[in-house]
């Protein structure tokens, strides 16, 4: 019996992102020295590469070696040992192909090797995504505090490239890693510095692991970059899939999907989300003082017209 595997990734066409697989293996691992094969979906165009690794669980970086397209990429952990039944999560960069793969053979394939390469586990049956082509770019994830226990805010930048028309996409959604909890206050979700087109009625809601932003889906999504910001309560403990993701939806038809690692007790933000908050307040203020000088300059024409 092989093992059971997840694959979660970006499922934009030509796109380089991280991708994840989460395994169960059904045998232990016969030594500490363990060799994670992964290998892409044949003559697809995919290409699997050792920048952007995610060890997550295993917390140590292993030493990789990959090939060139449509090659296997392999990672060499030297203190792993693997216990049957227990979930593993590990991270890879994906360069997806710039043409859909064949849905016949659109398969991943997962090999677990010992210390002597000999392979001790696998599943060679893992489906791929359906790649797709939306204008819109996941720039990165950040947040405020990563202590255990505490509430911070995270925030999630996306890109649009290029106007989506409305109608197109129904909302968005994010999931959070297990036991990251959001906060259900609507006050603390916020989109900056450029606002969502949201619907007026429940513009967003919380179920479980899921934050969900609906869109108006008669008004198109311009072109900008969005900040999607909320509070969450973070877990006393970290798990092995500790990964972010953001979906766009049409209906319940995935669109645009992007997965991120998470972050850890003690791991400083990549960026500073208040910078976002800084952007809006200094658009606002630009704006009124826009307003103000156009006031005193309609004003002083009056005067003179009376004078």
């Amino acid at each position: 019996m092989g093992m059971g595997v997840v694959y979660k990734g970006n499922n934009q066409l030509g796109e380089a992102a991280s991708g994840y697989f989460t395994f169960t293996p059904v045998r232990p691992s016969p030594a500490a020295v363990v060799y994670i094969v992964v290998t892409p979906p044949p003559s697809a165009g995919f290409r699997v590469l050792c920048t952007g690794i995610s060890p997550l669980g295993f917390i140590l970086m292993p030493n990789c070696e990959s090939g060139a397209v449509n090659e296997p990429l392999s990672l060499r952990f030297g203190n792993a040992s693997l216990e049957a039944g227990k979930a593993y999560t590990v991270g890879v960069r994906v360069l997806n192909p710039g043409g859909r793969p064949p849905e016949d053979t659109n398969y991943w394939g997962i090999s677990l090797q010992d210390h002597t390469k000999a392979t001790f586990d696998a599943n060679l049956r893992i489906p791929g995504l359906e790649l797709k082509s939306l204008p819109i770019r996941c720039n990165g994830l950040g947040w405020t505090n990563s202590d255990p226990r505490v509430l911070t805010i995270v925030l999630i930048q996306l890109r649009v490239l290029h106007e989506i028309p409305s109608g197109t996409l129904q909302r968005f959604v994010v999931r959070a890693p297990e036991g990251i909890m959001f906060n259900e206050d609507p006050a603390k979700v916020s989109v900056l510095p450029k606002p969502l087109p949201l619907r007026l009625a429940i513009p967003t809601q919380v179920a479980g692991d899921l934050l969900s932003l609906f869109l108006d889906e008669q008004a198109p999504v311009e072109v900008g970059t969005y900040n999607i910001r909320f509070e969450v309560s973070n877990p006393t403990v970290y798990p092995h899939d500790n990964t972010w993701s953001i979906f766009a939806q049409k209906d319940i038809t995935v669109e645009f999907v992007h997965v991120l690692t998470g972050y850890y007790e003690g791991q400083v933000s990549p960026f500073d989300i208040n910078i976002a908050v800084q952007s809006q307040t200094s658009g606002r203020a630009t704006r009124s003082q826009s307003y103000q000088f156009i006031l005193i300059v309609v004003l002083l024409s009056l005067l003179s017209i009376l004078r």
